[in-house]
Parts: C-alpha cells; sequence; structure tokens
C-alpha cells in the first residue's frame, strides 16, 4: 500500500501539508475502564490522532472527555462540529451522536446509523 493512502491528509500550513495516522477506537459502555489502560501506555507524542467512540448513554451528560484526559499527557477533546484533527490529541464522541470524519475534519450529528 502506498505511503500516502495510509495516512490522513490534514490541513495546509504555510503552503505544507502535514501527514498523520488517525486510529479509532471503539468502545461499549463498560469500555472506561480498557481506554484508559490504553491512553495510560501511549506516549503524549505518538505523532497520531486518536478518534474514541464509546456507546454513552443519550440521556446523560459524559464525563468521559475529563475522565480519559487524566490518563494521558495528550490533549483530550470532546468531538464538535467542524474540528480539524491535529497529531497527538485525542478526540471523544458526544453522547447522542454519529460521528464521521470528512477530509480530516469531524461531523458529529444526529443521524443513527442502528437504532438502540
Amino acid at each position: 500500500m502506498p505511503r500516502s493512502s495510509r495516512k490522513a491528509k490534514t490541513r495546509a500550513v504555510s503552503g505544507n501539508v502535514s501527514f498523520f495516522p488517525i486510529v479509532g477506537v471503539g468502545a461499549s459502555a463498560g469500555g472506561l475502564e480498557a481506554l484508559t489502560a490504553l491512553l495510560k501506555e501511549l506516549p503524549p507524542d505518538t505523532g497520531m490522532t486518536f478518534l474514541l467512540v464509546q456507546h454513552l448513554d443519550p440521556k446523560h451528560e459524559s464525563k468521559l472527555t475529563d475522565l480519559l484526559a487524566k490518563a494521558t499527557g495528550m490533549k483530550v477533546t470532546e468531538a464538535r462540529e467542524g474540528m480539524t484533527m491535529c497529531a497527538n490529541c485525542v478526540f471523544v464522541i458526544p453522547p447522542n451522536k454519529s460521528m464521521a470524519l470528512v477530509h480530516g475534519v469531524l461531523k458529529p450529528s444526529n443521524n443513527k446509523f442502528y437504532k438502540s
């Protein structure tokens, strides 16, 4: 596989295009312990972006972002519309959302791909 096809294209900075891997991790509702363990083992300068998609209760505010931020030196942010991927960052799906990544830009939405 060509090197460029394995990496995600992101934004251009001063005419240069940044490339870095984007890692998606899914977890069930009980996945906090596993996600925390993963982040604790990763160095803060992996050069990768992490998208964490955990099944969350759609009726409750999530503390997942705050809890995971304590486990890593990387920046941990709840995903919002229009956010651009950056290396050494962790993005967490918001409750009651589906998430897509289009040309390096996050697109959380209310569209459901399945019924729960």
